[in-house]
């Protein structure tokens, strides 16, 4: 199972202390931890307190690899904000489309309107040739 952790302390043994924030479901979808849980990794000795890790844990919660977060973290916001503009892209179009039926749907109303007002013409031109005579 894929986390989001923060490497919380670092210990004279060798190991840091890792704050799980954060877990990957299934298609990708991370959710963020009620109870942030903590673990130990020998692995994550090297990085800095503070930094943000993704960490891979076993079904025992040993952890199995890191890697630094930063770069995914910058490709997820990067992907989130392609698919922000490729949904504002669809709504626009979305709105163009329905403009356009509604212009074309004015556009019949009026020719429907402009005929009944010349067979109204023509109706009263006939009734006036009938009431001069």
């Amino acid at each position: 199972m894929l986390y989001l952790a923060r490497v919380d302390k670092k210990s004279l043994f060798g190991q840091a202390e890792l704050q799980l924030l954060a877990q990957q479901a299934e298609g990708g979808i991370w959710t963020p931890l009620r109870q942030p849980e903590r673990v130990t990794s020998k692995e994550a000795a090297s990085y800095n307190v503070g930094v943000l890790l993704l960490v891979e844990l076993a079904e025992n919660r040993q952890v199995q690899r890191v890697e630094e977060a930063a770069m995914k973290l910058v490709e997820m916001l990067h992907s989130l904000s392609q698919a922000r503009s490729l949904a504002d892209l669809a709504e626009i179009e979305s709105w163009r489309q329905s403009l356009t039926r509604q212009s074309q749907e004015l556009s019949r109303r009026e020719a429907e309107v402009a005929a009944r007002q010349e067979q109204l013409q023509q109706w009263e031109a006939r009734l006036r040739e009938k009431l001069s005579s």
